[in-house]
């Protein structure tokens, strides 16, 4: 599964600098040059079709041979092959995709280097101004994409060279903006001024023409407090505008030049001193060995020689990312450690974490190691320390008054912040090990550094076993493709390299066929290699050789028992403990410290533990430990839990996370069990690591159940705590229906503040819906009623969040009460003046205010409202959402590109902000705001292509009826409705409560010619919700009343319709659309023989819309029926 997961990551291509492109991480042969440059002149292209006859002409200027457009079909079919290498045979392509009369490449614009570069570059002149932090990032990672020149390869033909004339200038554009941005963003501080200089004097000597590039250099050097070097420059401007052209300076140097000699406050501040910049002391951790210290490394060689390379890479301050897979005892954690050791030897500093196979160690564990290991040695100032706070104390809790959102951001950006202050005094190597392991805020924290130290002396190494890939490292894997990383796939060693480290180990005389067995036998694996040997060695090559075991467990058990029954015991105890062991619990658990030195001793001559550390003992491998820790009984694991629970709370107290995982293991101590699961679960919280602080919840909520009645108003205190981490985790599905089974019982337990709490703890806001769509769920109405009835007066916030639950329940009802109490709850919030609870109570009047088409411009309000909140009080999750709503806002008002803008800054900082739901909704709502009123085939693909992701959004299956809802409209609107009589059939079994699958099913059996069928579902059908919806299902009812003949339903849908006339259906959700509405208002004016004039006039409407949403087909629809009633377009 996990090697299927790799093969399906996205196809990449390249133009910036070297031609080319990947697929599942892998270079794809793209075949001889004309083929090459079929693929190159459809990126320039930029996923428009490019006509065949065009292509043709590119690909043989002047005259084209015979059978040229049979050339093009077969460089065509190659680079299918290449780009799409598990395709189905007879399915259709969905890279290079034929659009007749021609073909285009359908591919996200992140994986084009330059659609990114474009898109990028796009983002920041946009976010200048307002955000010039955010512009200079946007134009920093843009001008990261640029590794050469473009389309190089290419240079000698006319289309390449006017794309690369433009990609060239674009990136001029980028040098001056992130200048420009870097002068914006702190206008007053001369180190960031000083900060912009370099770049900007290499970009005018190779660009002395540019004006713009000789004011931000005077500008910025002036503003560094070099007021002589400002003037030079623009002396040496002048001088070369005149000789090369014989003109003046424009006049923007010409101000710039009069104000500097005027020192203009407008210029900023040259009095103002800052602190020098100290850097910190070179630093060289090195890892413990992995292997004890007679073992020998074998091979490697051309594994090492590409870490080298990508290493050579990084000191050049472009940044790596390797990531190293193997099988277990394949040698990925040995061949890291020789390769770090060989830096830190070269004045690299480098630093070492490891996941934990046992699964109890803190959250975000190896960033946590790793920062310790380096800030002992480079302490940073006290501000940063404080900052990372969360990841150098395990005793650090969470802030209840902090925006979680906000607060993971915060401290990502702390360890970058650091990371990148310590590369600036030597490169720097960080190694991640076995990320198989990791937990979810460690992976996340990965792929934020990859982004963020990719222009640094930073080299980042991962490993893990490409056997045991779950699903949330797929997920970062798949994060990090786009940075392009080396892969090292470790496989056997050779027979020649089996033969050293087997004679490494073993001192008889093995001769080559022996040898040749063991490597068959191991298939070239170095640690069963190894294991062997010394097993040889200890029972004699004749006897042992005849039964080399069949596993790595066998040679494991057949070590072990080697050893004194006492060495047993102590390593088995050691292996309760964990990987790591320390010392003193091992001596109170034998009992006897004589006892623990020579078990240890007795194992480190067998090479099966190491010493870190004094006092510390450590398995040379998970596996050993995992073989010693499954040959123990249950009863004996779980009496030794116990017994090393209270061990570690005497000599290693600070280990919270370890000690609750003892006891809630052992149960013979609840009390303790629970208090030091809720801190552990409350140091997650502070590193933001949402699932793992669900998970410990979870077990301090079981452990508590289990303590009966008299546990029950701390087991519901616990499951407010683990209902919200569970929804912050992204678990929308399980985490309502938990607060619902809480909700119960603490009504029955009769604490309404409890029950007030637990009814909040589901607040976290999402653009979708936050229960399963069309049900109202009474039992939670019934509860919020009950608590805002109850709920004393020193509550007010408390009372808000309920009002707004309850809102948020309520909408789409028939009757207005959920618009009533949202607008409530906005009124007490205001009153109240907290951001953070006004952005809540907002969003509950945001999902109250689709009732009619006049609270459009009301969304619209609420939903600026919100984004103004929460960019000034720097609320996260808030100001994502925003911009999501934003962007249906847009579309419902026919702004395209307003709701393209704000979708992709929303995807951004959903990313940005390591918010996983809402990145993949806005994801999802990218593929959708694509099909959106696109031709149908394109629509369809997208379509499609969404339906294959949808398993990265799970709400009540509402992610595959939108795709199968918006397919559905699309074929409706072809004449193919009846190809989804099945399909339509399930959304109506599945939604059977919701009216407006009626429609669709009748709508798909009429298609087929089945009436009878159809008007018995019509006649089922339930009325429609006031919601989101309405514009969608409304337009599909009328549809439905014209094809079945109904004149009462049609006029009804008309009269409800009307409202819409300017808008597209659909418009609200921007999921599935047919089209504008005043089309559909035509048509049921003719079904219900209104005067012609009428009919027109909504089809000139019609017209309007689809123009001004660029969507030309539905013009051409809406100019036809017009050509029919024979009425002229305007």
């Amino acid at each position: 599964m996990c090697r299927l997961v790799w093969r399906q990551m996205s196809t990449v291509v390249r133009v910036l600098g070297a031609f080319g492109a990947e697929v599942a991480g892998a270079p794809a042969d793209l075949g001889g040059p004309r083929q090459r440059s079929v693929l190159a002149r459809l990126v320039a292209a930029r996923g428009q079709m490019v006509p065949a006859d065009r292509l043709v002409e590119d690909l043989w200027p002047g005259t084209a041979p015979l059978r040229a457009a049979a050339g093009l079909q077969s460089f065509v079919s190659h680079l299918r092959r290449a780009l799409e290498p598990d395709r189905p045979p007879r399915t259709p392509a969905m890279v290079l995709v034929t659009e007749p009369p021609g073909y285009a490449l359908r591919l996200p614009d992140g994986n084009v280097d330059a659609w990114r570069f474009d898109a990028l570059i796009d983002e920041a002149a946009e976010l200048l101004d307002a955000e010039p932090a955010q512009a200079r990032r946007r134009a920093e990672r843009a001008l990261d994409e640029w590794r050469g020149p473009a389309y190089a390869e290419f240079a000698d033909l006319p289309w390449a060279a006017a794309e690369a004339a433009r990609l060239d200038e674009r990136r001029r554009i980028a040098v001056e903006m992130r200048a420009e941005a870097i002068l914006k963003e702190r206008p007053h501080r001369r180190a960031s001024a000083a900060e912009a200089v370099p770049d900007l004097e290499a970009h005018t000597a190779a660009n002395p023409l540019r004006e713009e590039a000789w004011r931000l250099l005077a500008l910025a050097l002036y503003r560094a407090g070099r007021q002589g070097d400002a003037l030079a420059a623009l002396r040496r401007a002048r001088a070369t505008l005149t000789e090369e052209l014989g003109i003046d300076p424009g006049p923007a140097l010409r101000r710039l030049e009069t104000d500097i000699l005027a020192q203009s406050p407008a210029l900023g501040e040259l009095d103002r001193v800052e602190e020098p910049v100290r850097l910190r002391p070179f630093l060289r951790p090195v890892p413990e060995p992995v292997d004890p210290p007679d073992a020998v490394f074998v091979g490697r060689v051309p594994e090492l020689a590409r870490l080298e390379d990508a290493a050579r890479a990084a000191v050049t301050g472009r940044g790596g990312l390797v990531l190293i897979a193997a099988d277990a005892g394949m040698g990925k954690t040995a061949l890291a450690e020789r390769f770090a050791r060989g830096l830190a030897g070269r004045n690299w500093t480098c630093a070492w974490g490891r996941a934990s196979e046992t699964g109890w160690a803190p959250a975000a564990w190896p960033w946590a190691e790793l920062l310790r290991e380096l800030t002992a040695a480079a302490p940073p100032e006290p501000g940063l320390a404080a900052r990372l706070g969360p990841l150098l104390d395990d005793a650090v809790t969470g802030r209840v008054d902090e925006d979680a959102t906000t607060g993971r951001f915060r401290l990502h950006l702390a360890v970058g912040d650091y990371l990148t202050g310590l590369a600036d005094t030597a490169p720097l190597l960080l190694v991640l090990d076995d990320l198989h392991w990791a937990d979810d805020e460690t992976l996340a924290l990965l792929v934020r550094l990859a982004e963020r130290l990719r222009d640094r002396p930073v080299l980042l190494v991962a490993t893990f076993r490409q056997t045991e890939v779950p699903e949330r490292l797929a997920t970062a894997l798949a994060a990090l493709a786009r940075h392009e990383p080396v892969r090292i796939d470790l496989g056997g060693l050779s027979v020649p390299e089996v033969a050293v480290l087997v004679r490494g180990h073993c001192a008889a005389d093995v001769d080559d066929a022996d040898l040749s067995f063991i490597a068959e036998r191991t298939g070239g694996n170095p640690f069963f290699t190894r294991e062997t040997a010394r097993l040889l060695d200890a029972e004699g090559l004749h006897a042992a050789v005849r039964r080399v075991p069949a596993g790595v467990g066998d040679v494991l058990r057949r070590r072990i028992a080697r050893l004194p029954d006492s060495a047993q015991a102590v390593l088995r105890d050691a292996a309760v403990v964990g990987r790591d062991a320390d010392l003193r619990v091992l001596v109170e658990l034998a009992g006897d410290e004589d006892f623990v030195i020579d078990a240890v001793e007795a194992g480190l001559a067998g090479g099966l533990v190491t010493e870190p550390g004094p006092g510390q003992m450590r398995f040379t491998h998970a596996l050993v430990r995992d073989t010693l820790y499954d040959g123990i009984s249950q009863a004996r694991r779980t009496r030794l839990h116990g017994r090393v629970a209270e061990a570690l709370e005497r000599h290693a107290p600070e280990e919270v996370a370890a000690i609750a995982h003892h006891y809630l293991e052992s149960g013979g101590n609840p009390a303790k069990a629970v208090r030091y699961a809720r801190r552990a679960a409350e140091a997650a919280e502070a590193r933001y690591a949402h699932r793992t602080a669900a998970d410990l919840w979870i077990r301090v909520v079981e452990t508590l159940r289990a303590e009966g009645p008299e546990a029950i108003g701390d087991r519901l205190a616990a499951e407010v705590s683990a209902i919200r981490a569970c929804a912050l985790a992204g678990n929308i599905m399980d985490a309502r229906e938990w607060r619902l089974a809480s909700i119960a019982d603490a009504r029955a337990y009769g604490d309404v503040r409890l029950l007030a709490r637990i009814i909040a703890s589901f607040d976290v806001p999402t653009l979708w819906t936050g229960r399963e769509y069309g049900l109202l769920d009474d039992a939670v109405v019934d509860a919020v009623e009950e608590a805002l009835a109850r709920l004393p007066d020193d509550e007010p916030e408390l009372r808000v969040r309920l009002l707004t639950a309850l809102a948020i329940e309520l909408e789409g009802e028939p009757h207005d009460r959920g618009m009533t109490v949202s607008r409530e709850a906005v009124r007490e919030a205001r009153a109240l003046g907290d951001p953070e609870l006004m952005a809540v109570a907002l969003n509950g009047a945001y999902t109250n205010a689709y009732r009619t088409a006049d609270h459009l411009a009301e969304r619209r309000r609420i939903a600026a409202e919100i984004l103004d909140i929460a960019t000034e009080h720097d609320l996260g999750v808030y100001r994502v959402l925003a911009h999501l709503q934003m962007q249906q806002t847009s579309v419902a008002s026919l702004d395209k590109a307003a709701a393209h803008r704000h979708l992709r800054e929303g995807a951004l900082l959903a990313e940005e902000y390591g918010l996983p739901l809402l990145a993949a909704i806005a994801r999802w709502e990218t593929g959708l705001l694509r099909a959106f009123g696109a031709p149908p085939d394109v629509a369809e693909r997208e379509y499609a292509r969404l339906g294959e992701n949808r398993g990265k959004i799970q709400i009540w299956s509402s992610e595959h009826s939108m795709t199968l809802l918006g397919t559905f409209c699309l074929r409706l609107l072809q004449g193919r409705a009846g190809e989804m009589v099945e399909k339509t059939a399930w959304l109506r079994q599945r939604w059977a409560h919701v009216g407006g699958t009626a429609d669709v099913h009748a709508l798909a059996l009429i298609g087929c010619g089945r009436l009878a069928e159809a008007r018995k579902i019509a006649a089922a059908a339930e009325p429609l919700r006031p919601d989101y919806f309405f514009d969608l299902n409304m337009p599909l009812r009328g549809m439905r009343a014209m094809a079945l003949g109904d004149r009462d339903l049609a006029a009804e849908a008309y009269t409800a319709l009307l409202p819409y006339a300017g808008q597209v259906s659909g418009g609200a959700t921007a999921g599935a659309t047919l089209g504008p509405v005043a089309q559909i208002l035509g048509d049921l004016a003719r079904f219900l023989e209104r005067p012609t004039e009428v009919a027109a006039a909504h089809y000139r409407q019609a017209v309007d819309v689809a123009t001004r949403l660029g969507a030309p087909h539905w013009t051409d629809t809406a100019k036809a029926a017009l050509d029919r009633l024979g009425s002229p377009a305007a």
